[in-house]
């Protein structure tokens, strides 16, 4: 069984913060990256909300909720960024045409001051001024230069001018957009905050109310028995070297803490047992989620009681399944290579931010750690929930 409903208390998703990759990407493919993920939970959500009732659906919801929260959070804070980038521009672009225009305005003050003494007609004059005949066309060729230029700078001027205008109503504009979505970034964090207050007080019900315990396990069960109807009929994939091969050499899927171990569990509080079909691992959401063996994807989608769940066929009826994922990296069909990413930490388990593993020979549950390398530091189960024996 793949029963989480016992164990540490509740968690929920840290405030969201972008990953190293997210940082050396351009602000654009983040912002794309962060509205096409808000896309497929909004996806999931209508879909969870249409079609499943009941303690199990309602965790997935909250957590999708939580989710989406999330990313509306990432997305508003991603828009305000580029925002208060572009007023940076608009505010360098000001002071650079104020400069431009301070330094014009005494110039050609000057030169009006020079102008008006000469009277009216100021450049007939100054031609007229030339005492030999043979100067004349060089005179005049130099008047004419310095009419050009005197034109030139009163144009720059009032271009300078219109542009410092123009420049300082966008100002406005970005900074009114910059407070209205600065005021929307706190109202995105607190409905992330509402959400997961709602989710926590659910997750802390099913673990200390007995009669929400007794009816989220049997949900549990039904979950269960699906996931087996979905296993058998998925078509088997051709593989090269089978995962067998490898029994006790495979790399761990995430790195962590393994809080809950494969087998028959006796609850601390209420005196029932639950079976668990794979490990938990404890682990930071969002953190990278990869391959144990080659493999091909046979499910990558949300499946109620597993959260957003990657199944990998390894051929010969061997599959290892990958739940409470944040997000999925692949695609059904798709071949993927021991060590590459599948997908992400999520925390729709009750017990918090972890993966979920499982691991299916002939179509029947393994111990994970009798398949994991036992490479120091990958393996530790201090304080996990053991089997009964």
């Amino acid at each position: 069984m793949s029963g989480r409903a016992h164990g540490q208390s509740p968690s929920s998703p840290p405030a969201p913060s972008p990953s190293a990759a997210e940082r050396t990407a351009t602000a654009d493919d983040r912002l794309r990256r962060v509205r096409e993920r808000r896309q497929v939970i909004e996806r999931d959500l209508a879909r969870l909300r249409g079609q499943e009732k009941g303690l199990l659906a309602e965790v997935e919801r909250l957590e999708l909720e939580v989710r989406l929260r999330v990313e509306q959070l990432r997305e508003t804070q991603l828009v305000l960024h580029r925002a208060n980038e572009q007023m940076d521009a608009t505010v360098k672009r000001v002071h650079e045409l104020e400069a431009s225009v301070a330094e014009a305005r005494p110039q050609l003050a000057a030169r009006a001051r020079a102008l008006y003494k000469l009277g009216e007609l100021s450049y007939l004059r100054m031609l007229l001024s030339v005492e030999r005949p043979s100067d004349m066309l060089r005179g005049y060729r130099f008047v004419s230069s310095l009419a050009r230029r005197d034109r030139e700078r009163m144009a720059a001027l009032r271009a300078d001018l219109a542009s410092l205008d123009a420049t300082r109503s966008e100002l406005e504009k970005k900074t009114r957009e910059a407070m209205a979505l600065r005021a929307e970034t706190e109202r995105a964090r607190r409905a992330l905050e509402a959400n997961r207050q709602k989710k926590s007080e659910l997750l802390t019900s099913i673990v200390e109310k007995k009669e929400t315990h007794a009816a989220y396990l049997q949900e549990l069960e039904e979950a269960e028995t699906k996931l087996g109807q979905l296993l058998s009929g998925l078509s088997q994939a051709e593989v090269s070297v089978p995962i067998t091969v490898f029994k006790g050499a495979l790399p761990w899927p995430t790195a962590g803490r393994v809080r809950t171990t494969f087998g028959r569990h006796k609850h601390p509080r209420f005196d029932t047992y639950t079976l668990h079909n794979g490990i938990e691992i404890e682990a930071p959401v969002d953190a990278p989620v990869t391959a144990v063996h080659d493999g091909t994807v046979a499910f990558a989608d949300q499946f109620l009681g597993y959260g957003l769940l990657v199944i990998l066929d390894h051929g010969g009826k061997n599959h290892t399944l990958y739940a409470h994922l944040a997000e999925a990296r692949v695609q059904p069909g798709q071949h993927v290579a021991e060590g590459e990413q599948v997908g992400t930490v999520g925390a729709s388990s009750v017990d918090g931010p972890g993966l979920y593993f499982e691991l299916r020979s002939q179509g029947k549950p393994q111990d994970p750690m009798e398949w994991l390398t036992h490479e120091v530091g990958r393996t530790e189960t201090a304080g996990a929930s053991r089997p009964e024996r």
